[in-house]
């Protein structure tokens, strides 16, 4: 399991990172600035946020619940967003789409109802290790369904799948050893959020 390989081939990803990249940013925005029209979402986003919280708040170290809470849903939703990429990257897409409103909206309101150094800090200790992660995750997810419909059109073309076969084998001695790095983030990620982030939220 080669880590430094699997580092420099994310630079294979270039194209989808920033396609990832820019569908959550632009998913950001239309949650900041047209909420009434992913309202469905939103609502289901919130709610999901609202259980989480309430199931840690209830355990006897609240603290240490919402970490693993947290980790825990994060690394299975990355794992999950990487492995349905083989479905033609639909489900990355809609992980990018769905958290990009949710955190454009709660941002927002945030900002509005109190101020933006609140919102900021609600975000940015523990965002900065995990949205990076996340987007890796679904960059990946991508890959493999584009992957996965260039290998189903290559059939017509034995040269053209042989090409297709050794591009997939690059992307799983790749793949795992990403996934590694991802899931390590998100638990530092998870333990700023359930700590730090948390302090600065309730404070």
């Amino acid at each position: 399991m080669n880590f430094k390989q699997a580092l420099v081939q994310l630079g294979n990803l270039k194209h989808y990172l920033i396609a990832s990249a820019l569908v959550f940013f632009a998913s950001m925005l239309m949650g900041a600035y047209d909420p009434g029209r992913f309202q469905f979402m939103i609502d289901f986003g919130i709610e999901a946020i609202k259980k989480i919280a309430q199931d840690a708040v209830e355990q006897p170290n609240a603290q240490l619940s919402l970490f693993w809470t947290i980790f825990l849903n994060n690394a299975r939703a990355a794992l999950l967003v990487i492995v349905s990429g083989a479905f033609f990257g639909i489900y990355p897409l809609f992980l990018l789409v769905m958290n990009g409103i949710l955190l454009g909206y709660v941002s927002a309101n945030v900002a509005q109802q109190d101020s933006l150094f609140s919102a900021v800090k609600g975000i940015l200790p523990h965002g900065i290790l995990e949205l990076p992660a996340i987007i890796v995750a679904c960059a990946l997810g991508l890959r493999f369904g584009i992957l996965a419909a260039k290998w189903l059109i290559s059939f017509a073309s034995p040269t053209r799948n042989k090409l297709v076969s050794d591009q997939f084998k690059i992307y799983f001695r790749t793949v795992v050893p990403l996934s590694i790095l991802i899931v390590v983030t998100l638990l530092i990620a998870a333990l700023i959020e359930s700590t730090i982030t948390f302090s600065l939220v309730q404070g």
